[in-house]
């Protein structure tokens, strides 16, 4: 029999208010066939090209708790998957994410890989929850409309995270220091990130790699305590098993398929790189402001500068803390 598992931000308690709830469908091997490409001799047209998504969506469309409308199919993807929600009800829309086991998909493999980096840098879930929530807002959190997925921006957050202290827990700081890093001067079409070595790497050889290396090495602004940023880049040569798509916006790679970039269809990485740039620009500026004279936003004198960013406040609320994340005047964050 077919069995149906939960995967994704909902386990590893990465998901929004708003988040999908991914399922994968495993089935017996009996049924793990490629679908015919001719018609048997027992067999209608619709034995033709007919892929376990179409024969799914055809029966869903049978069930009274979903909404109809909702269901789409998309399959051009590396992961075919089917979209749907359930109908409007007193309690909010779920959206649901079905897709099938395959070799290509490791939705399940990824789970322990996320927690093991979630446990080895608890900094990195604040961050992907704030950001995931900002490039929502903005239309950027969709991988097959051009903007990064959610196991991307995981990545992204994780690999910039390594190169700080493993004791550097100030929220605010690693926020700013990733918006003006990733925003103002990292060079996606020169440089790839890999979680799996801990390090950014050349895309397309040596002389290329000091250009990036050099425009990726400025220095932070003396306002703020800097972070780590000019050991990501190093002078390793791009491993050969690697073989970037030379036309990728952005190579992100899996680490556990090396060869596959999940930023591949991140078409819009200009776009998310000017929000993050736009976003830190902000918090500078309002840093900027008299903090002391604002005392009517909070009797403790932090002023929510999260507020600026976010039009969504739930997501200030931890999975496990009900204490709100906050960044105060100093860059840092607190939990109260």
């Amino acid at each position: 029999r077919a069995q149906i598992k939960m995967y994704g931000s909902h386990v590893t308690k990465l998901c929004l208010p708003s988040s999908d709830m991914d399922f994968v469908i495993c089935l017996p091997a009996v049924h793990k066939n490629a679908p015919a490409t001719t018609p048997g001799d027992l067999e209608g047209r619709n034995a033709i090209n007919e892929t376990n998504q179409k024969i799914l969506a055809r029966k869903l469309k049978g069930e009274n708790w979903l909404d109809q409308r909702s269901i789409k199919v998309i399959e051009r993807t590396a992961v075919p998957v089917i979209k749907v929600s359930t109908k409007d009800s007193r309690s909010r829309i779920v959206q649901l994410d079905l897709s099938f086991d395959a070799k290509e998909h490791h939705g399940l493999e990824a789970l322990d890989m996320i927690r093991h980096l979630l446990e080895e840098i608890p900094m990195i879930r604040p961050l992907v929850l704030v950001l995931k929530q900002f490039l929502l807002d903005r239309g950027l959190l969709t991988a097959y409309t051009g903007g990064l997925s959610s196991y991307c921006l995981f990545l992204m957050v994780a690999r910039y995270c390594q190169e700080q202290s493993p004791t550097w827990n100030d929220r605010g700081s690693l926020l700013m220091g990733l918006l003006d890093f990733y925003g103002n001067f990292f060079e996606p079409r020169t440089t790839g990130i890999s979680v799996r070595t801990r390090r950014y790497f050349s895309r397309f050889g040596e002389n290329q790699h000091q250009e990036a290396r050099r425009n990726n090495a400025a220095t932070k602004p003396p306002r703020f305590q800097p972070l780590n940023r000019q050991s990501s880049f190093q002078t390793a040569q791009q491993p050969n098993q690697l073989q970037p798509g030379k036309f990728d916006p952005i190579w992100v790679e899996d680490p556990l398929n090396p060869g596959n970039n999940v930023g591949r269809n991140a078409f819009r990485i200009f776009q998310v790189q000017r929000a993050f740039s736009d976003a830190h620009r902000a918090l500078v500026a309002a840093l900027e402001w008299d903090i002391n004279s604002m005392s009517e936003f909070g009797e403790d004198g932090e002023y929510p500068l999260l507020k600026c960013l976010l039009q969504n406040e739930d997501v200030f609320f931890s999975m496990d803390d009900p204490a709100p994340i906050r960044m105060s005047t100093s860059l840092g964050a607190s939990s109260k």
